[in-house]
């Protein structure tokens, strides 16, 4: 597609877009910019009081541990803008700063999140996008335009909870002041995380009590095993539904993507504007925004996704951290404490030590070189199924078809002999039946078939072995009817 084309998509997408969105919201970009306005313009800032260019810096550095008030606002009012950017040597100060907001007196706060969380900015990290209600600018400015109403008054906190002080905090409240206000719907936004996701159990963004709609959220992603992560479905229960009345077909589907994202892009209303690569390790967000479809719910609301591919939900345990978006009536139902500073960056968390099966030889160190291996015989990092695999890998067998490998292993004197031999191994949804042959003869079958999740095994056998060398010999011969392939994978292998 040639790029006169692709620009000229784009601009017929934006422009069907905006339309859409000026017909749908009665506050939307230009529409009824012609008409008076029943309210007068007011602004929260950190402007230099003394006249001076020390914006952000008028008052002494955020230290560790403090809570600041940003702005206390006497209502009735709405505020439409919030304009932020840091200056701080603490590495993580996104995830270490949390942002709270507090309307008409309440007692627990309608919005409570690390602040680079709420505006989109997964991992502690600083990337920039553009979507309808937050926007990251160059460089490392953070905007939003949620509309958040109030009565009587409106409280907006910082607090550092982070391993340095904050030197300076420059922010924008933009806010509408109003001689009435009548809506009964207040903006909520609150952060939650699994690191990593409980195997069998959806991830869930939002559980609400309240009359309201849900309308959007950011979710940050950090692969503990290689692959990809998506194909959860995504389910709505509304109203204390058993089951969800709407129920999606796959992660990137929700979030209005396909095929595993190819690149990172920012519309509108969804986007993924940190792309990984499908290895452990890599960094992933992505977001929905439901600005022109809301989900209401009359008396309660749970949103959750599925982790890990279809075949096998819920199966990956990667870290996942989200920041949901609704209206909803008040009072709410207090939020559950956030994790302790510490506890909200992955990479920290997935630093343990890794197992060793003692006294055992690593199948995936090259102690067996198999013939016939081609590219279908690989290493296979483990760590994102659990911490049992002995290196945390294991040798990988992935034909599409029965297939047998063959290798050579040199035996010194005084290992030969008629010897007591454990396999460990690997069973899961997609592997097949196996044999193993040590010098023409068979010592040990398995089925490698297992329903629904990724499990290590072991089997024991004796095996009569020569000085020099000695035949050894993997035979994926068949599958388990349930089965959906013919992989196998080896472990470790040890020699009594």
């Amino acid at each position: 597609m040639s790029c006169k084309k692709n620009i000229y998509l784009l601009v017929i997408f934006l422009v069907y877009t905006i339309a859409l969105t000026v017909t749908a919201s009665p506050t939307s970009l230009m529409q009824n910019l012609s008409e008076v306005k029943n309210y007068t313009a007011h602004r929260v800032s950190s402007y230099d009081r003394t006249g001076g260019n020390a914006d952000g810096m008028q008052e002494q550095p955020i230290a560790i541990g403090e809570t600041r008030t940003l702005a206390k606002i006497e209502g009735p009012g709405a505020i439409t803008h919030i304009w932020v950017t840091i200056a701080s040597k603490d590495k993580y100060h996104l995830k270490n700063l949390v942002l709270r907001m507090y309307w008409d007196g309440e007692g627990t706060p309608s919005v409570e999140s690390p602040i680079g969380d709420f505006f989109g900015l997964g991992h502690g990290e600083y990337y920039t996008f553009s979507s309808y209600p937050i926007q990251i600018g160059t460089s490392n400015a953070l905007n939003c335009f949620w509309y958040m109403p109030f009565e009587k008054r409106a409280l907006i906190t910082i607090t550092n909870e982070g391993t340095d002080v904050c030197r300076a905090f420059y922010y924008y409240i933009d806010y509408n002041k109003y001689d009435s206000i009548d809506t009964p719907l207040r903006f909520h936004a609150h952060y939650r995380q699994e690191y990593p996701c409980t195997e069998g159990k959806n991830y869930t963004f939002l559980e609400a009590q309240g009359k309201g709609h849900f309308v959007g959220v950011s979710l940050s992603i950090h692969n503990r095993a290689d692959g990809w992560w998506g194909e959860g479905d995504d389910m709505f229960f509304i109203d204390g539904e058993e089951k969800p009345s709407l129920h999606g077909t796959g992660s990137e589907d929700y979030f209005c993507g396909a095929w595993c994202y190819g690149s990172a892009f920012s519309y509108l209303f969804f986007g993924c504007p940190l792309r990984g690569e499908h290895k452990r390790g890599e960094k992933w967000n992505v977001y929905r925004f439901h600005i022109l479809d809301p989900i209401p719910f009359q008396k309660s609301i749970r949103v959750s996704i599925e982790h890990g591919h279809d075949a096998q939900p819920n199966s990956r345990t990667d870290d996942y951290s989200s920041v949901a978006y609704w209206y909803q009536t008040e009072p709410h139902v207090a939020f559950e404490p956030l994790p302790p500073p510490e506890k909200r960056l992955p990479e920290k968390l997935t630093e343990q030590a890794t197992y060793f099966e003692p006294g055992a030889f690593e199948l995936e160190g090259g102690l067996v070189a198999f013939r016939n291996a081609d590219d279908t015989v690989v290493e296979q990092d483990l760590t994102g199924f659990g911490n049992e695999w002995s290196n945390g890998k294991q040798l990988w067998f992935k034909p599409e078809a029965p297939k047998n490998y063959a290798a050579t292993v040199d035996v010194p004197s005084d290992i030969a002999g008629e010897k007591k031999v454990t396999l460990w191994y690997t069973k899961a949804p997609d592997y097949g039946m196996v044999q193993l042959w040590v010098n023409n003869q068979k010592v040990a079958e398995w089925d490698g078939y297992n329903e629904g999740k990724v499990v290590r095994a072991s089997i024991q056998f004796t095996a009569k072995l020569v000085e020099g060398q000695n035949t050894l010999e993997l035979r994926i011969v068949g599958k388990n009817e349930k089965s959906t392939n013919y992989m196998a994978g080896l472990d470790c292998i040890k020699v009594e």
